[in-house]
């Protein structure tokens, strides 16, 4: 048998062993999530990317909540553009829906190419607005609408 000394030497080196290997684990683990960017900010996006698919954000848009517009008979948009809010620029069209009893201006407003603001049009805003014909709303609106 070993003396009483050797024994506990070697004991102590296994357990140095054994939290040097941990801490190397730990390390590693610890640099592979850096390399993954879980470490860092997430990228700012950009405020006014352009809303190539403005029609189809717009009508998945009110598949979810119509906003009082159900019962359209026509509907119009204008193409997006930039107009300045407060001290920044985004993307923004303006919607009119036409129903037999009312006709309401929507302004929408884009940030990153997603809709971010839905609201009531206010008159300086889309007055000068160069309306085109929106069928596919028209059409979607009716299907909400249902059979009165």
């Amino acid at each position: 048998m070993m003396p009483g000394g050797v024994r506990a030497a070697w004991s102590a080196f296994g357990m140095a062993a054994r939290i040097g290997a941990g801490l190397g684990v730990l390390a590693g683990a610890l640099a592979g999530c850096s390399a993954a960017g879980l470490g860092q900010a997430p990228a700012r996006p950009n405020p006014n990317l352009f809303p190539d698919d403005y029609k189809a954000v717009l009508l998945t848009r009110l598949q979810t909540n119509p906003y009082g517009l159900v019962g359209a008979r026509e509907a119009f948009v204008s193409t997006p553009a930039l107009k300045p809010f407060g001290t920044e620029s985004r993307y923004f069209v303006c919607l009119r829906v036409v129903a037999p009893d009312m006709r309401t201006d929507k302004l929408v407003v884009f940030f990153a190419g997603e809709i971010n603001q839905f609201i009531d049009a206010p008159d300086t805003d889309c007055a000068a607005a160069a309306y085109q014909p929106f069928p596919e709303m028209t059409a979607a609106l009716g299907r909400f609408g249902g059979k009165k």
